[in-house]
């Protein structure tokens, strides 16, 4: 690498094409994904630590309407404080690295229909580098965890979503999931890709822009696609 990790970190938020030319020779991404899931692990853990128990599972059961009593009833059994916190960390741990390796799959069949013959190895680096953005809003959360003062839902932990910056959907809505997923960080980290894959492949401008769109489109509309034709 032309330069160290911790400079092509500084560079992908203000020089995204210099930053991916750097990282074409040398992709290694442990730098980004252990901040990623280091400050991720240690956020969740926070937030389970200091939440008011309670109130979060009087709030998870109302943002279940369509359950009756005697399933809420159990559900309530089953969400402990300890297995909630376990099963987010977990999934975190064990979630985070297989979507980066998914998509560094994606990417490897899309370079090879574009032509391009780089690895698996340095897609799954590209993947991880791409969402380098993600980390804007760990500062956020911590925010919200500390604000809070114990009753912050785990959907509003995420201050850069569509539905806390616009449409404030209440949790039991059914568009809520959705907007909640979307956030400003996942249009960064659109745009990302798609300078790294003009950067690294080199094809025209709407080839990378098909290659990076089509994984959002098909994810995006088939959730749009059960939210209006599947309640």
């Amino acid at each position: 690498m032309s330069s160290n990790a911790m400079s092509v970190l500084v560079k992908i938020f203000f020089e995204p094409k210099s930053a991916f030319e750097s990282l074409k020779d040398n992709s290694k991404p442990w730098l980004p994904l252990a901040l990623m899931l280091g400050s991720t692990l240690a956020l969740f853990y926070w937030y389970f630590a200091t939440v008011d128990f309670s109130w979060l599972l009087e709030h998870t059961m109302s943002a279940n309407q369509d359950l009756n009593a005697e399933q809420k009833q159990a559900m309530a059994k089953m969400m402990t404080k300890d297995s909630m916190m376990w099963t987010t960390l977990g999934g975190v741990l064990i979630g985070t690295p297989i979507v980066f390796a998914l998509y560094a799959l994606y990417y490897l069949i899309a370079s090879k229909i574009m032509g391009s013959a780089i690895t698996y190895g340095k897609w799954f680096g590209f993947s991880i580098w791409a969402s380098v953005p993600t980390l804007i809003g760990v500062p956020l959360m911590a925010l919200q965890i500390v604000t809070g003062k114990g009753q912050v839902a785990m959907e509003s932990l995420n201050m850069l979503s569509l539905n806390f910056l616009l449409t404030n959907l209440p949790s039991d809505h059914a568009w809520a999931g959705l907007m909640n997923n979307l956030s400003l960080t996942t249009f960064w980290t659109a745009f990302l890709t798609y300078v790294g894959l003009r950067v690294w492949t080199g094809r025209s401008v709407v080839s990378c822009a098909i290659a990076t769109a089509l994984p959002y489109v098909v994810i995006y509309g088939i959730w749009i696609a059960k939210l209006m034709f599947f309640k």
